[in-house]
């Protein structure tokens, strides 16, 4: 199993901008953990999207959620509901048990 890459350069970005980007993304990746963690409950990207602090793109966010889900630290969920413009989107979830680490109760 190969590792996430945080930042996917599809515009050949190098040195600096290179690096500046992959912490920006690894950041957003963060912050979407961070979402998952307050809300307590299974999201969709459009949620995340809506709670998240600062200006990031919605396929930022969608980004994030694939390189979490990827890595084990988010579970994809059969579960969908209907997003922003009336298109079905799937939830995302903490993996079992997780919720508990950083509540300090059994999740739900």
């Amino acid at each position: 199993m190969s590792a996430v890459v945080s930042f996917h350069n599809t515009t050949g970005l190098t040195g600096r901008r290179l690096i500046a980007a992959s912490r920006v993304a690894k950041g957003q990746e963060a912050a979407v953990l961070d979402v998952f963690r307050a809300a307590g409950r299974p999201l969709s990207p459009s949620e995340v999207h809506a709670r998240m602090p600062g200006r990031v793109l919605l396929t930022s966010v969608r980004r994030a959620i694939s390189n979490l889900t990827q890595a084990g630290a988010l579970v994809k969920l059969d579960q969908m509901q209907s997003g922003p413009f009336g298109m079905p989107e799937h939830l995302w979830a903490l993996p079992a048990g997780q919720l508990d680490l950083f509540v300090g109760r059994p999740a739900a």
